[in-house]
């Protein structure tokens, strides 16, 4: 990760944006755009920006988008209408909400990456943080190295899924995107002006609306992926543990370390269930109906079978993210135990292996990450939402 190793911000970046990976700032520059940035001090022109977004971009749109419902012409077209927007729509308010009102909470998480506590003491800590290359895993990414392989995919997917609706301009029949009707403006081959401002307004509308979903999705898929990071860390520490005297000078620094990689685990569990709660509840009836869609429009001559296979590619990149970070906590904090273990705790005295011993039976039960303790954010939730 592109970081530095003091923790104080400065003038002009106070919230030291520059200094995460890529894709963070990309969420950023989403924030801005989507009036969604809500530090502190805030200009009176962006203020009034924000206002215009959300009442053009946000009020309107959905408004329009909800009363489509009730001018579907068939049972099908309602219920595939319902599945294949309005969940994606709804989703995406929760998580506009908890990016706006939960601004500070955020950015606390974010600047924890950046602490003295979460940075490399050594070159091999290093690996670990930026590549996490090890000797009998040579096949797996992981570190920021991983964060960055499976976030990179995700914005091209969504972004060639939004992109992908212009494909309706390619047949005459002047069908809008997304949805039919638009507060009872005329278009079609009579009414091109209105057609192309129309179909403007609804590519760019749900464009911002699919950055606003994807910047929440990379927020917390960094926010694991800096937990799992840590995770190695505190393990790799416990292992090189030999001594009584190393165990003595390191010990509270490690549990100290646990204990906030604990409390940052429950917080983001906290910011971002009901959220997730949502997505994961929606997500196999909105892939469901894409999958549908798609299969019964997919011929030579309906080119916007593309656009459905790329959204339901997208969605399913959407669950698998949370669920393949959130694995990782779980998976990695397990093997803490195994960590632990492989230290020479033999060799240290009686009051050192009866601590150990001690923490190896507090440490049983791993870190989950729970929806509104009924969704788990692992990959077992993943295969059966799908």
């Amino acid at each position: 990760m592109e970081a530095e190793k003091q923790d104080t911000p400065t003038s002009d970046d106070p919230y030291r944006w520059g200094d995460y990976i890529h894709p963070v700032r990309i969420t950023v520059w989403t924030w801005k755009i989507c009036g969604l940035y809500n530090g502190k001090p805030q200009t009176t022109r962006y203020r009034l920006y924000r206002a215009v977004f959300n009442i053009f971009l946000m009020v309107v749109y959905l408004f329009t988008l909800s009363l489509n419902v009730f001018v579907m012409q068939t049972f099908e077209q309602l219920v595939l209408y319902i599945m294949y927007i309005v969940f994606t729509e709804i989703v995406m308010a929760l998580k506009a909400i908890v990016t706006y009102y939960k601004f500070d909470q955020l950015c606390d998480l974010y600047r924890q990456t950046l602490g003295s506590d979460f940075q490399p003491l050594d070159a091999e800590e290093e690996q670990l943080h930026r590549k996490g290359v090890a000797k009998e895993e040579q096949l797996h990414r992981k570190g920021v190295a991983s964060i960055n392989h499976y976030l990179y995919p995700y914005l091209v997917t969504t972004n060639l899924a939004v992109a992908s609706s212009c494909l309706y301009l390619l047949q005459d029949d002047y069908r809008l995107p997304y949805f039919p009707w638009i507060l009872g403006i005329e278009y079609g081959p009579t009414k091109r002006l209105n057609y192309g401002l129309l179909f403007a307004y609804q590519v760019i509308g749900m464009y911002l609306h699919m950055l606003i979903n994807v910047a929440i999705d990379v927020q917390l898929s960094y926010l694991l992926g800096m937990i799992s990071i840590q995770l190695d860390l505190i393990g790799k520490r416990f292992r090189s543990l030999h001594t009584s005297e190393q165990f003595g000078v390191s010990f509270v620094g490690l549990m100290n370390h646990h204990g906030k990689v604990q409390r940052m685990t429950a917080e983001i569990e906290q910011l971002f269930s009901a959220a997730y709660f949502a997505q994961f509840g929606s997500s196999g009836l909105v892939i469901c109906a894409s999958a549908f869609k798609t299969s019964s429009m997919f011929n030579l001559y309906e080119l916007t079978a593309i656009q459905n296979l790329l959204y339901m590619l997208s969605m399913i990149f959407q669950m698998f993210l949370p669920c393949r970070f959130g694995n990782e906590v779980t998976r990695k904090s397990h093997l803490l135990r195994t960590s632990i273990y492989s230290s020479r705790w033999y060799e240290m005295g009686l009051q050192e292996r009866k601590t150990l011993r001690m923490l190896l039976q507090r440490m049983n039960k791993p870190l989950t990450l729970k929806a509104f303790y009924f969704f788990n954010y692992n990959l077992q939730a993943f295969t059966t939402v799908h």
